[in-house]
């Protein structure tokens, strides 16, 4: 992987989707949240490797159920994906504002970030939330979860990428950055 492209890459889809208004963003979140429906058998079957490899290298169950899916997690995966496409766009909103005494005014007013990496455990189901909440924030996101995971992610963030492209949103503000061990 050449993480300069990819980042460059980000880059050029987090000024894309800086541009993009609220409606074409929900309706992008909406999009991923058909997608992930549409391939959870795929998705299951990806996170079932990932939990048979965790088995046998001796992970706790305990860590196991953090790693693993079922429909009801899809399910609130995909409510969560609704919700937050329902929820206000951040992007925009005044934070605050003053008057200085020459009659300069001065507003605070929420922007995008640009890209953000987020690194985390094996939990899938923070590859979608982290990336519906950068997404929703106008950033592209750069997502790196762990090894034991793996298969899971890579289905989830090739389906994140299809829902994007199918609704018309910025199927290249999210990337996977693939562990060095597997």
């Amino acid at each position: 992987m050449n993480l300069d492209a990819v980042c460059q890459t980000l880059r050029l889809a987090s000024a894309r989707l800086a541009m993009c208004t609220a409606e074409r963003k929900n309706k992008a979140l909406r999009g991923v949240a058909s997608a992930l429906d549409a391939n959870r058998p795929e998705i299951l079957e990806a996170n079932a490797r990932d939990v048979e490899r965790a088995r046998a290298s001796g992970m706790s169950e305990s860590l196991i159920d953090r790693l693993s899916l079922s429909h009801k997690s899809l399910d609130e995966i995909i409510r969560a994906l609704h919700s937050l496409a329902d929820q206000t766009d951040p992007i925009g909103q005044v934070v605050s504002g003053w008057t200085v005494p020459n009659g300069l005014e001065i507003t605070q007013v929420r922007v995008p970030l640009g890209v953000a990496a987020v690194i985390y455990e094996s939990r899938p189901n923070v590859t979608v939330d982290a990336f519906a909440l950068a997404y929703k924030s106008a950033n592209a996101v750069l997502l790196r979860g762990s090894s034991s995971a793996i298969e899971s992610n890579r289905v989830i963030v090739r389906v994140i990428k299809e829902g994007l492209a199918a609704s018309g949103g910025e199927s290249d503000a999210v990337a996977l950055c693939e562990p060095d061990r597997k």
